[in-house]
């Protein structure tokens, strides 16, 4: 039987192992790393997708119950027409100068459930909400009140017809105004004027009403009346550009947009237009607006080089 044969003792051969375990785990700790990292990001990613889920959740249920609180406030606040006379129309009227009677009562300015005659009704009489008077006993305004759940606009033919018994009664047409409280509309329809009804923000003062009246009278056409020449330049643009504003403002539009580059003259059309409405009595002011304190400057230069009215900086 033959013995194997036994490979004679080779001595290990040793290298830098100390540095290449330090080698591998700085490569191994660096991948635990991005992976960590990793999975840092996808429970991030999950934890906001639970959250945007649970607060998409409560946001459902809180507008519904939202909903449901608001349609239960409106119901406690759905006032009657004398409430909504009593609580809102009353309390606007005196907030801009009015003196309004208490609970109803007449004052010289307002006079509520005012006698209207020649009304399509079997005694030919009416009964206004409220009449509001000017110093020489001519109507300024009436008001159509309805209730705060009724849409504003179905007051608008029952003014009408009451502010056709007070012109042919007084031989001057009131401005018309319709509210149920919270919407006010007015509706200047006379002749001279005849706009179409829009929407405010609250009552006009006596101040602002008899201007308005007034205006009927001595408002003249816009194209009769031209700027100062000096005004423009004899670029053909900017006296086209007045025209058609002009025109726009006759068709009973009351608002114009002009697009001009840098440098064409917006400034001098801006107080061409205002030189032409002022001098035609369409208005007594104008707001001009600018988004630096620079072309503010220049602007009310320009504005005091051409026109003689007073100019007031606000800032």
């Amino acid at each position: 039987m033959s013995v194997p044969q036994i490979p004679a003792f080779e001595a290990p051969v040793f290298t830098d192992s100390k540095g290449q375990l330090k080698r591998e785990k700085k490569v191994l700790l660096e991948k635990y790393s991005k992976q960590e990292a990793q999975m840092r990001v996808l429970l991030e990613d999950f934890e906001k997708e639970r959250y945007q889920r649970i607060e998409a959740e409560k946001t459902v249920e809180e507008l519904e119950q939202a909903y449901t609180r608001a349609n239960q406030v409106a119901n406690d606040f759905h006032f009657d027409e004398l409430t909504t006379r009593r609580r809102l129309i009353d309390t606007q009227l005196a907030n801009v100068g009015w003196s309004i009677g208490v609970d109803g009562s007449n004052t010289e300015e307002i006079t509520q459930e005012e006698e209207i005659k020649h009304q399509p009704t079997t005694s030919g009489l009416g009964y206004a909400d409220y009449v509001l008077w000017d110093i020489n006993g001519l109507p300024l305004a009436v008001i159509e009140a309805k209730k705060t759940a009724v849409d504003a606009e179905k007051g608008r033919h029952q003014a009408k017809i009451y502010a056709d018994g007070l012109e042919r009664e007084h031989g001057q047409r009131p401005v018309i105004f319709y509210t149920n409280g919270h919407d006010i509309w007015i509706w200047d329809d006379a002749k001279e004027q005849h706009y179409p009804p829009r929407k405010l923000y609250g009552f006009y003062s006596k101040k602002s009403l008899q201007y308005k009246i007034r205006q009927r009278r001595e408002k003249k056409s816009l194209n009769s009346i031209s700027p100062k020449q000096e005004i423009l330049t004899d670029r053909l643009y900017q006296h086209e550009a007045l025209k058609r504003v002009c025109e726009r403002f006759e068709d009973k539009q009351r608002k114009a947009l002009v697009v001009q580059a840098t440098g064409t003259g917006k400034t001098r059309l801006s107080i061409a237009i205002t030189d032409v409405l002022m001098n035609a009595s369409w208005v007594k002011r104008v707001l001009f607006l600018c988004d630096r304190r620079e072309l503010r400057k220049q602007a009310k230069n320009a504005y005091g080089e051409f026109l003689k009215a007073p100019i007031a900086v606000l800032t």
